[in-house]
């Protein structure tokens, strides 16, 4: 199991961030009166002198424990610490000072020690057992289909060993690693139990996650809230011989979170999504996704000081909004999350703009001058990805394609934007710059000239796979170099601008039984995307692209690594909030399709020319390069997946178009890369409570 809980700076020995006031079952603490009796007693003779200027601080003498102060606080809040507004990432002596409007100069630390009397006694503190596997903040507040993580004391089990003797009468003894254990849920207004989950477990990993999926709903008397006490048992044997280890009890709320209709969800456009307070009997939970495009989030009658936290910060500010922080597991993914001061809890992909009513906050990282004018970035919600990373040195961009024409002098001609790629091979002998138009769109720097590559800092490779007649080397002499060339566990992105059948034997350069022995030897490091073809286009004629994709595209359906990428064109674009949005999108007219089609990617996106210049790339051949980006973006993320994976990832996260599901058209969508980034983000964080949903159900 995974350890998810971290130590807060400022808690003592035992205490974890998880500590909190519990008395009642909402774990509701007044410290008013307890602070009034504090300050209100007459000063002692024979404190230090220092001290009778409650302004000068406190000190930290051993018997300061017992020395009150002269007089009461001006001011007293009576504040409630509860679940709702809890910050995990506070030291204990924090929150106190805020629950009791005490001036924090004043309080002293010695008063948390245990056996210290007061009266009326300090409420109990204690450390809570069963939180919220999200990681949001709301210690007991749960979203339906959400996970419960457990904590164990370890210390109950270290002594369980089970005791053998052999046949020459020799004893040894080996620790138990693993105990029963029964966790139920009580509905607190019915009454009706449901069982959790009975399993065997290793009690000294400490926790255990358990899965709500499918089984509480968040249903009570008119409202979308219920409460259920969840009961843990551990125990060995059985009946008259079963012991029990440990036995406990703890409330949770569940929330059913709003996540339908056009508030909510948005597509592969702008959109505005809305909040609006509808109080907590219907819901304190929100989920927005807004998909592709650039999405605001209006926050109707609620200031930014509204806020309490956003990604486990206080507060939020346009100067920290882009950076991660810490991220909420839900779903089989990560989502931003926002604590409102009236409880409310929003989850947050896809949304680059948060309006507040006093102002709007930027969600998207300030990489690059020039990424406004790519609507090709936006409708694949790029941006939000590279708030996750751009690229990575483990994970390489292969280019199958023209490479580079001659300069003039015998050399590649390659624009500084892209002066990190290794050339492999002689330049092409048609002076072609479609490779480097490709590579440009992949991984331009991020320099403010020119074009935002996708994954710029992930490593550049290019090859001149055309035939012999064009100094090409083919493709499968270009698989069998990069396979000799990689190091390590360094992952591959090959991007293939290629169409028709030449690929499979490169005009005898090559077999295709020994193309297929490289697809298939690459499959745990590599990923292709492919063009699907511009065979309805007026040079590249296919008479059957309506039904299939291009030659070594229709290696998608053989091998789970390989994608077939169909060219996505947009419709009237428009600027929104300054950048560059598609308002509808179709399949390009000439692209291949078909029932081996994967995805679709955009293409007419600004690429780059040998002089810096720019110009319009179109056909899948500027698709499959988009979506090899994307991917780059994914596995530089979690490179403990494999190519097959990294395309289930891709395929389920996608942005469904057309008629619902896979159809032949569209494939299984548009590809969304903040969307797959999450997913594998959360793979790589916690793979267990990740896999609690898989990649065909997790929330895209």
């Amino acid at each position: 199991m995974t350890q998810i809980t971290q130590r807060s700076p400022g808690l003592g020995d035992g205490e974890t961030s998880q500590t909190l006031f519990a008395r009642s079952a909402m774990s509701r603490i007044h410290f008013q009166d307890h602070f009034r009796t504090l300050y209100s007693q007459p000063p002692s003779r024979h404190h230090n002198a220092q001290l009778e200027d409650p302004s000068k601080g406190i000190s930290t003498a051993s018997d300061f424990e017992q020395q009150p102060f002269s007089k009461t606080p001006e001011t007293l809040t009576d504040k409630a610490v509860d679940d709702r507004v809890f910050k995990i990432d506070q030291p204990l002596d924090q929150l106190i000072t805020e629950a009791s409007g005490i001036d924090p100069k004043l309080f002293n630390p010695a008063w948390l020690k245990p056996g210290i009397e007061f009266e009326p006694p300090l409420p109990e503190i204690k450390q809570r057992r069963i939180i919220d596997a999200a990681g949001d903040g709301s210690l007991a507040e749960v979203f339906e289909d959400g996970a419960l993580t457990i904590s164990l004391d370890t210390n109950a089990y270290r002594h369980l060993n089970r005791i053998s003797v052999d046949r020459f009468g020799r004893r040894s003894s080996q620790q138990l690693s693993q105990v029963d254990i029964a966790i139920t849920a009580t509905d607190m207004e019915t009454g009706e139990v449901v069982n959790l989950e009975t399993d065997v477990v290793d009690p000294l990993n400490g926790t255990v996650l358990v899965n709500l999926k499918d089984k509480l709903e968040a249903l009570s008397s008119w409202s979308l809230r219920d409460q259920y006490a969840i009961q843990v048992e551990t125990s060995l044997g059985s009946g008259s011989n079963k012991q029990v280890f440990e036995s406990f009890e703890e409330p949770i709320t569940l929330i059913r979170p709003l996540q339908w209709g056009s508030e909510h969800v948005g597509d592969e456009t702008g959109n505005d999504l809305i909040y609006r307070n509808v109080g907590p009997a219907i819901g304190s939970g929100r989920i927005y996704r807004g998909r592709g495009g650039t999405d605001f989030l209006h926050l109707e009658n609620i200031n930014s000081g509204d806020v309490v936290s956003f990604n486990g910060r206080a507060g939020i500010d346009q100067a920290s909004a882009a950076d991660l922080g810490r991220q909420a597991f839900y779903g089989g993914t990560v989502f931003d999350s926002l604590t409102l001061s009236n409880g409310d809890e929003l989850y947050l992909q896809g949304i680059e703009r948060l309006r507040f009513r006093d102002t709007t906050i930027d969600l998207s990282p300030n990489l690059d001058s020039t990424s406004w004018r790519q609507w090709q970035t936006h409708v694949m919600d790029v941006p939000g990805a590279w708030r996750f990373n751009t690229g990575s040195k483990d994970v390489v961009l292969v280019s199958l394609d023209s490479g580079f024409r001659d300069d003039g002098s015998g050399s590649a001609a390659i624009n500084a934007d892209i002066g990190h790629v290794e050339y492999l091979t002689d330049v092409n002998s048609y002076s072609s710059e479609h490779g480097h138009w490709s590579m440009s769109l992949m991984a331009a720097r991020h320099d403010g000239n020119g074009v935002a590559g996708i994954a710029p800092n992930s490593t550049l490779w290019s090859f001149n796979a055309k035939t012999a007649s064009q100094n090409g080397i083919g493709f499968e002499a270009a698989l069998e170099q990069t396979r000799d060339r990689r190091e390590g566990q360094q992952r591959v992105v090959f991007q293939g601008g290629v169409q028709g059948d030449w690929p499979w034997t490169s005009n005898d350069l090559n077999t295709r039984e020994e193309l297929e022995a490289e697809f298939a030897a690459s499959r745990p490091w590599g990923f292709f995307a492919i063009a699907a073809g511009n065979g309805g286009s007026t040079t590249f004629v296919e008479d059957d692209y309506l039904t299939t994709v291009s030659g070594v595209a229709e290696a998608a359906t053989s091998y789970d690594h390989i994608t077939s990428v169909g060219a996505l064109e947009s419709g009237t674009r428009e600027p929104i909030d300054g950048l560059i949005n598609a308002t509808d999108v179709k399949l390009a007219d000439y692209s291949n399709r078909g029932s081996n089609l994967t995805l679709v990617a955009p293409t007419d996106s600004w690429a780059l020319n040998v002089d810096g210049t720019l110009r319009w790339m179109n056909g899948t051949s500027a698709a499959n390069p988009n979506l090899a980006g994307v991917a780059a973006l994914v596995w530089s993320e979690n490179t403990n997946i494999d190519g097959g994976e990294l395309r289930e990832i891709l395929i389920s996260s996608a942005m469904d178009l057309g008629t619902g599901g896979f159809d032949t058209t569209f494939g299984h969508g548009l590809v969304n890369a903040e969307s797959a980034i999450r997913r594998a983000h959360a793979l790589d964080a916690n793979p267990e409570l990740a896999l609690f949903w898989g990649n065909d159900t997790f929330l895209a």
